[in-house]
């Protein structure tokens, strides 16, 4: 009768101490997978703010520059579109398209009003 018990016991347990262990392995993968995509989306967000910088410091050098230029370093690039906004004058539209190694894209859009200083700068999207 010891025999019947333990081997029930054991049928009972081992199963379950399976499914526990399965379980912690999945939740494990998927906080590690969730923390990697997190990273890359910080890491892309701070190169795309790394060229509004960059987009900032040459209107400070010339408060007329419109245009495209672009930035390119090993596993991101940027593209920076400067245009003057309608009507508004000394008021700058930039819009900020980035890309990592994965192809995956930010875009920033900021208005920029060189008229007070410092320049004001303000979301769009």
């Amino acid at each position: 009768m010891k025999g019947y018990v333990a081997l029930t016991a054991i049928l009972v347990i081992v199963p379950l101490l399976l499914l526990t262990g399965v379980n912690s392995l999945y939740e494990n993968i998927t906080t590690l997978s969730v923390t990697n995509m997190n990273y890359d989306s910080q890491i892309l967000r701070t190169n795309a703010e790394t060229c509004l910088e960059e987009a900032v410091y040459m209107i400070k050098r010339n408060p007329s520059f419109t245009g495209i230029f672009a930035i390119n370093q090993t596993g991101w690039n940027c593209n920076v579109e400067i245009q003057n906004k309608i009507g508004f004058s000394g008021v700058k539209i930039m819009t900020i398209v980035t890309t990592d190694i994965n192809n995956t894209k930010l875009t920033l859009k900021r208005e920029l009003n060189t008229n007070t200083n410092p320049f004001e700068l303000t979301n769009i999207q």
